[in-house]
């Protein structure tokens, strides 16, 4: 079993430029996904808007079809 000495060090692990970098990129990483997810909620509400008036309209012929008529209860 092999010991290995951590070797601390006072210096930064990034400088202050590349710190700025990172800043800009997180922006433009969190405006990326908020437009992503802005853009798959609107189209799961218009997909859900338009199925549930198929889902409707479909309910809707059926049932004037297998409607008896007035005729027909009548005795």
């Amino acid at each position: 079993m092999s010991e290995t000495t951590a070797h601390t060090s006072d210096a930064p692990l990034f400088s202050e430029f590349e710190i700025e970098e990172f800043a800009a990129d997180d922006v433009v990483a969190g405006k990326a996904i908020g437009q992503m997810l802005s853009l798959l909620f609107l189209y799961t509400v218009l997909a859900m808007a338009l199925v549930s008036w198929w889902t409707f309209s479909t309910v809707s012929s059926r049932t004037a079809q297998t409607a008896p008529t007035a005729q027909a209860v009548t005795h």
